[in-house]
């Protein structure tokens, strides 16, 4: 878990203990994105200072391994730990090998252009606040932001292989399970949703409130293949949604003004919510 101040808190995702604190990581800058590299202990992070570094936890490794000329909103690894992807300001999206960090791709938006661009075709014209690879896909990875689109790019043939228009996205709100795609969007209602990437068309917006409170979502993604797990700064508290009888199934109460990240452990165990607040909430799911 990144924190404002630079550091990184690993928990025991059975337990909810606090494994290791590791300091210094973005150095007195904010840790916008934590993600594991799969079957190890190491990590990479970043910030908005552009810098992205290796943490073996074991072997007490912190190294900056990239530097690049853009504030670092998220970044992801793909299934096998060959490809990094990293979005941020920029409206592009920057494919990296993992094990030398040379370029691979980098996906461009179309310059001078403010607004929104309505081009499946096209990059995106906006700050980017997600980059997510398909977890079954190792060459194909997902972006969305500011400009109401989300975009999944083929790194083979380095473009766009499918676009969907209209979810304004503002963190961590896309996720994919099988062809569906489920997005949650900065917008008073309707904000989560759930589309199909075959036909890039929408399949249902999903009702993830208990009252009349406006949505606001910063962050979305499938608990499992019919249920899914959302949060932001009008839904302050994590919601367990069924997708196929649409209905809350479970609540989370988080007492965090805005919930801005979850993650769900990898055993589908525990939940962590965090945001803007002075704590964490670890939580066993029903």
């Amino acid at each position: 878990m990144g924190y404002g101040n630079g550091d990184v808190e690993i928990y025991d995702t059975e337990t909810g203990d606090q494994v290791k604190l590791v300091q210094n990581v973005c150095k007195n800058l904010p840790v916008t994105s934590t993600k594991y590299l799969n079957g190890s202990n190491c990590f990479l992070a970043a910030g908005p200072s552009g810098k992205v570094r290796y943490i073996d936890v074991d072997k007490e490794i912190n190294q900056c391994v990239l530097d690049i000329d853009n504030e670092i909103s998220c970044l992801d690894v793909n299934m096998d730990n060959t490809y990094l992807a990293i979005v941020g300001k920029k409206p592009d999206v920057y494919v990296y090998d993992v094990v030398t960090y040379k370029t691979l791709s980098v996906f461009e938006g179309p310059k001078g252009i403010d607004n929104q661009v309505d081009d499946t075709e096209v990059g995106h014209s906006q700050r980017l606040f997600v980059t997510k690879f398909d977890p079954i896909d190792k060459f194909t990875v997902m972006s969305a932001g500011w400009d109401s689109s989300v975009k999944m790019w083929d790194t083979r043939t380095n473009a766009v292989a499918w676009s969907v228009n209209g979810p304004k996205v503002c963190g961590e709100g896309i996720d994919k399970s099988g062809y569906y795609l489920l997005t949650a969007s900065w917008v008073v209602k309707d904000a989560l949703q759930l589309w199909d990437t075959r036909t890039q068309k929408l399949l249902t917006t999903l009702q993830c409130k208990t009252s009349e409170s406006a949505e606001f979502l910063y962050c979305g993604q499938f608990y499992s293949a019919d249920k899914v797990l959302c949060g932001g700064s009008g839904i302050t508290n994590v919601k367990l949604v069924d997708i196929n009888e649409n209905k809350v199934l479970d609540e989370v109460n988080t007492n965090l003004k805005v919930m801005q990240c979850l993650c769900v452990s990898r055993t589908k165990k525990m939940c962590v919510a965090a945001g803007l607040g002075d704590h964490a909430v670890c939580a066993i799911l029903s």
